[in-house]
This record gives C-alpha cells, structure tokens and sequence, in this order.
C-alpha cells in the first residue's frame, strides 16, 4: 500500500476517526485495507486509542506549480487531497474535450462559409454571448485574454446550440442530434459548472466524464475522413 495508506490504516485501527480528514472514497479504501489486514490472522493487537496523541503538522505531499499545497496555513487536508485528484484526472479531460469541440466547430463551418465563419454560421443569441464576455473581459486589461477567437468566450451549451443550428454540416459525424447534445450539455458540462465553482466531484462522476470522453473520442476517430 501506499505511504499516505498506511499511515491513514495505522491512524484508524488507533480509534482516530480519519473520515475527518479524507474523502468518502478515501475513507472507504482505509476501512477495506483495514479488513484485509485483519482477515490475514496478524496476531498483534493495537495500542489502545487513548494512548494515541496527534504530532507535528499535517504532511500532505501534493504541489501546484512551485506551491507546497500540504504547507499552506488553514487549508484542509481534504482540499489538498482533491486538489491532487482533480488536477490528475478531471481538468484536463475537460480541457482537452472542451476545446476538441471549438476546434471540430471552426473546421466544420470554416470549410463551409471559409473565413466568414463566425457571422455566417453562428446563431445571433450565440454570438452576442461572446461579445459580452469579450467587452467584460476588456475591463481588465492587465490579465491576459481567455483566447484568441469568438468562439473561446462562449460555453458548453453554446457549442451545443452552434452544432444543432448547423446540423446538416455535423449530421454525418455523429450517430443523431441526442447521442450529441447529451454528452456535450449533461455529461460533460453538468460536472463542468460544479468545478467551475472549485468544488470536487466524486469518484462516480469522474468516471463518468472519463467514460463520455473516451466515447468522444472514439467516435471522432471513427469519422476521422470525414472531417475538413
């Protein structure tokens, strides 16, 4: 078992309740490392929980950048934990599949209008949303830009409304409008506005997004000739 595991098992089997500390699913694998070593006919009894006293700071090996997130004054444990997770698993799926999806658009509707794209095929209500949140963001001049085109300052539900308005151009890459409109508005982006929020979602639904994604890309693959 890992480091953290063990010192996590050692912590429970001394009557400190870890659930505290560490999430659900994190406290569901202490409690099954916890059976599996006693199922094993280990003979040796545990020191009694009223011997056990709490010692040093909490050492929680995670960094974000040169940032020693273990380190940092006040915050949680169970934070920089999910921190760890969601930067492994969650963020960049998003990210890629987020963005695969602006790119798929541009040469789609490139292909067909060519330079003029962005007036000639997206939806009005669309367009008008990215040039609010363009005109917002230029209230800040000194932070960098969220992109370089139109279409990065839309969302999710937005890419949704842009394929469905040209879906003639779209219909022979996707098996019909659900299988589309599903994945994009409810399984990726219903996980998205939780994160967006900087709130962890659980094991299922990272599963989740992680399934949708790998259908999303195999069947970007299977129409891979297809695409301009």
């Amino acid at each position: 078992m890992s480091t953290p595991h063990a010192v996590y098992t050692i912590a429970h089997e001394n009557g400190v309740d870890v659930s505290k500390h560490l999430s659900a699913e994190e406290t569901g694998e202490v409690r099954n490392l916890v059976a599996s070593l006693g199922s094993r006919g280990h003979g040796s009894s545990p020191p009694r929980p009223s011997r056990l006293k709490a010692r040093g700071p909490k050492n929680v090996k995670v960094k974000i950048g040169t940032v020693d997130v273990g380190k940092i004054p006040a915050l949680k444990e169970s934070h920089a934990h999910d921190a760890k997770r969601m930067s492994e698993r969650v963020y960049p799926t998003l990210y890629v599949f987020e963005n695969s999806v602006r790119d798929l658009i541009e040469a789609v509707l490139r292909a067909k209008h060519g330079k003029d794209w962005w007036t000639e095929g997206v939806p009005r209500k669309v367009r008008e949303t990215a040039a609010k949140h363009k005109a917002d963001e230029a209230k800040d001049p000194w932070h960098g830009t969220r992109g370089g085109r139109e279409i990065d300052y839309v969302f999710l539900n937005d890419l949704w409304s842009i394929v469905k308005h040209n879906w003639g151009d779209f219909q022979n890459l996707f098996p019909d409008q659900a299988w589309i409109q599903t994945l994009i508005t409810r399984d990726m982006n219903v996980s998205r506005r939780v994160l967006a929020h900087m709130t962890p979602i659980s094991a299922d639904d990272i599963k989740g997004i992680e399934a949708a994604f790998h259908k999303w890309v195999k069947q970007l693959q299977a129409v891979e000739d297809q695409i301009p």
